[in-house]
Formats: C-alpha cells, sequence, structure tokens
C-alpha cells in the first residue's frame, strides 16, 4: 500500500502537505495491520520507499507521535505503539469520558441539521453492515462519534478528541472482530442517535458512557 502511493505522494505543493501525506500514508498503515504492533520504522527505509528526505519521514513520524500512534525509543528510533492492558483501560476510559460528555451536550444543542448528519451517518453504517464492509464501518464509527462531539459545539473537548484520534481507531479495529454480525454495531448506535436527536441529555449521556466498556473487557479477556 504504501509503496503504490509514493508517487502520489511527492508530487505534494508543499512540503508541509508532504510531509502531513506521507503521516496519513504511514497512519493507514499502522491502522490497517500492514505496519504490525512493535515495529520499527526505520527513516532511512522510509525515505527511500518514498522517495523523500530522512527530515521529512521525521516530521511525518512526529505526527504519529503526537497522535500516539508511534513511540519514540531513545537510542533505538521509532516503533508502532503496543497496546497492553493497561492501554485499552486508558483509552476506554478517555472515549467514555470525551463521547458521553459530547453526547449530552450534543443533545442539548441538537438542530435540524445535526439530525440529518446523524441519520445520514447511521444509514451509511447500515449500508457498510448489509455490503459486509467491515474497514468501511469501522471508520463510519469514529466518524460518527466525531460528529457528535462537532453537534456539541464544545471547541476544546473536539481538540483533545482529535488527539486521541489515532489511539481511537486502533481501539476500534482491535474490537471490531468482537461483532460476528456487523449489524449488531448498528444496534449500539441507533438508540444514541434517537437520545440525541430528541433532545434527551441524560440518556444520551448513559448510551454513550456504557459504549466502549463492554468491547474495552473483551478486548482486555482476549489478552490474557
Amino acid at each position: 500500500m504504501m509503496a503504490r502511493q509514493s508517487k502520489k505522494l511527492v508530487s505534494g505543493d508543499t512540503h508541509a502537505s508532504l510531509e502531513s501525506e506521507i503521516g496519513e500514508a504511514l497512519r493507514a498503515a499502522i491502522l490497517d495491520g500492514e505496519l504490525s504492533p512493535g515495529a520499527r520504522l526505520i527513516e532511512l527505509d522510509l525515505a527511500n520507499r518514498f522517495n523523500v528526505s530522512q527530515g521529512t519521514i521525521r516530521a511525518a513520524l512526529k505526527f504519529l507521535q503526537a497522535e500516539g500512534l508511534v513511540e519514540y525509543r531513545p537510542r533505538r528510533g521509532n516503533f508502532v505503539i503496543t497496546v497492553e492492558k493497561a492501554d485499552v483501560y486508558e483509552i476506554s476510559m478517555l472515549r467514555e469520558a470525551l463521547e458521553s460528555l459530547g453526547a449530552r451536550l450534543a443533545a442539548k444543542r441538537i438542530d435540524d441539521s445535526g439530525r440529518k448528519a446523524l441519520e445520514a451517518l447511521l444509514q451509511s453504517m447500515r449500508t457498510a453492515a448489509e455490503a459486509g464492509n467491515r474497514a468501511k464501518l469501522v471508520e463510519l464509527d469514529f466518524e460518527f462519534h466525531r460528529t457528535v462531539i462537532e453537534i456539541s459545539g464544545h471547541r476544546r473537548l473536539m481538540e483533545i478528541y482529535n488527539r486521541l484520534e489515532g489511539q481511537t481507531r486502533m481501539f476500534l479495529r482491535l474490537t471490531d472482530r468482537f461483532y460476528s454480525d456487523p449489524h449488531d454495531i448498528i444496534e449500539l448506535h441507533a438508540p444514541l442517535v434517537d437520545a440525541i436527536c430528541n433532545g434527551d441529555a441524560e440518556a444520551a449521556f448513559q448510551l454513550a458512557n456504557r459504549h466502549a466498556d463492554a468491547d474495552a473487557e473483551e478486548l482486555i479477556e482476549s489478552m490474557r
């Protein structure tokens, strides 16, 4: 995947956009499992693959360090993060806190535009489930919760959630295997959409607060 994208990446208009595009390609490779947890990311190898300087690769890796997907180890280099039990607990707890607050606030200020956005996302999720497109469903799952937080209108909450994006996407990818029927994911989101769209802030908070907990417990159990 990354090799096929190299020509596109080197055609960027600016150095900054090139670094960003390479960062996005590396992020996708990590979230798709192409770059496995714990894999070492060698700057020279990546520079040759993308046909760019090592400085450009170094800057792209800093984006992923900020997102928590890449860990820099002194005198050893950059590595894809490994997900341990403690990581699962922490990511899950943060997701619950941010997404439940976002759901409560969104329910309080929802308007017709917000309702249409959430209903459209839920319908897109149904379409992906019908098609058996698990990767698209995981992408829409994250987009759904980000949209809820956007609707909340809380700028700082949105900034914090964006910083957790990479780790949240990895969490969703790891827990997707627990849903043998993709329609079960729809059943989790439909009541939350109803609560937010009906302005029921407390119900929205409670539904979002329990959203990630069961997945986290199952993921931790599978790691034992």
